[in-house]
């Protein structure tokens, strides 16, 4: 992960990097409501100034931080779309891709489903992003699937909005249910064969 970290937020300042690495790692540990800028600062060995001068307040690294982790989260997607693999392999894939990633993302994942952060209105920016990113890149794959006769999907559009709104569904009692990584993949291979079943052309 800290690999695409990198990739994603190369060419930044360094300092500002820092202040985003750090506040990810407490913000997951300890949640938002309980880190403080002074917690931060402490992570870095920096006084608060060299924040303000970033950030106005905690919020806006938050912010910070969830944008990150869901370019994060997009940028592993739309490698898999832009793979060479066969429609098949690509839908595979990318529910994968899509819950492991989703289950690194600390932040981006609780801040999308807790309704104690709807009082932060700029997730519905980054929701509603994320959604129109993830229904145009299933949309791709599934298109590409009917044209290579892999998929029978009468209504490209709907089907994308539809995948989009069932993986969504399942994020929450998938990473709830689940305590170990074994049983992460077999759910995450229930998951495909439901949805496999549906857009498969036989």
């Amino acid at each position: 992960m800290s690999d695409i970290f990198n990739s994603v937020i190369s060419g930044e300042d360094s300092v500002r990097n820092s202040i985003l690495k750090s506040g990810r790692e407490l913000f997951a540990k300890f949640g938002y409501r309980k880190t403080t800028m002074e917690d931060i600062a402490m992570a870095l060995r920096k006084g608060k100034s060299s924040l303000y001068y970033y950030f106005k307040n905690k919020e806006e690294i938050f912010q910070a931080v969830i944008e990150l982790e869901a370019n994060i989260l997009e940028h592993r997607l739309r490698e898999v779309v832009s793979s060479d693999y066969s429609p098949r392999q690509k839908f595979n894939d990318y529910i994968l891709v899509r819950m492991e990633t989703l289950r690194e993302l600390n932040n981006y994942q609780k801040a999308m489903r807790d309704e104690t952060y709807s009082d932060y209105h700029f997730l519905d920016e980054v929701r509603e992003k994320s959604e129109k990113a993830e229904q145009e890149m299933i949309r791709s794959i599934l298109e590409e699937g009917v044209s290579a006769g892999e998929f029978d999907i009468k209504n490209l559009k709907l089907a994308a909005v539809g995948i989009s709104t069932a993986l969504r569904g399942l994020e929450l009692p998938l990473f709830r249910g689940v305590d170990n990584f074994d049983d992460f993949r077999l759910q995450l291979d229930n998951i495909l064969s439901i949805l496999f079943f549906g857009i498969l052309k036989r």
